[in-house]
């Protein structure tokens, strides 16, 4: 008799056993190992910026970032990110007595690998390209150049939580890979600039 229920209970244990493997290789097969994420992200950015010019000061204010998001998503905890985004920010940019308000516009693309495999957190890291990235300011005659305030070339890096399927909360800092020539009421220098960001993604 005890041999028998030591008989059932190991039976029963690789039954249990084989019963849960069929599961998961069933999960596994009706589990799509690639899929595709879309939808559109809007924020707040703040810019820091670094001038090598004596006399000039830069005081950047907070502006706004948004962007349309895609993701190509495998196996649940990978992904290559891409964005379209578009910034605006305002810096107010002093000479003397001379102050004037300098219009940031900066149109980038974010390649992000992300990693997903920790909970609801998402980890990004990658190349920045931007496209645009110029500043103007008006004397109250014309319109100015100020200069690049972005290198074509840069980096991101970043941190997001998914609250829900549908919505992500993302903070990220973008910084370039060298500094760019700017130009403000005859003085000429160069400057390098950071971008500090966090926004909400709404997925479809």
């Amino acid at each position: 008799m005890r041999r028998f229920l030591t008989l059932l209970v190991i039976f029963s244990f690789f039954a249990s056993l084989n019963q849960g493997l069929a599961q998961n290789r069933y999960g596994l097969m009706e589990r799509p190992r690639k899929s595709m994420e879309m939808g559109v992200s809007i924020g707040a950015t703040a810019a820091f910026m670094d001038l090598d010019a004596a006399g000039v000061d830069a005081s950047p204010k907070v502006g706004v970032r948004a962007a349309l998001v895609m993701s190509l998503v495998w196996q649940e905890k990978y992904a290559l990110q891409i964005e379209l985004a578009y910034l605006h920010n305002k810096i107010d940019t002093k000479l003397g007595a001379i102050e004037h308000d300098v219009k940031s516009n900066v149109m980038e693309i974010p390649i992000m690998f992300s990693y997903r495999g920790l909970g609801p957190m998402r980890f990004n890291v990658g190349p920045v390209l931007s496209l645009a990235a110029s500043g103007r300011y008006s004397n109250g005659v014309e319109r100015i150049e100020f200069g690049g305030v972005r290198p074509t070339l840069g980096y991101t890096a970043g941190v997001g939580v998914e609250l829900t399927r549908h919505i992500v909360l993302d903070a990220r800092f973008t910084g370039g890979l060298a500094r760019t020539d700017n130009y403000f009421e005859g003085a000429e220098f160069r400057s390098s600039a950071y971008w500090a960001t966090l926004g909400v993604s709404y997925l479809f």
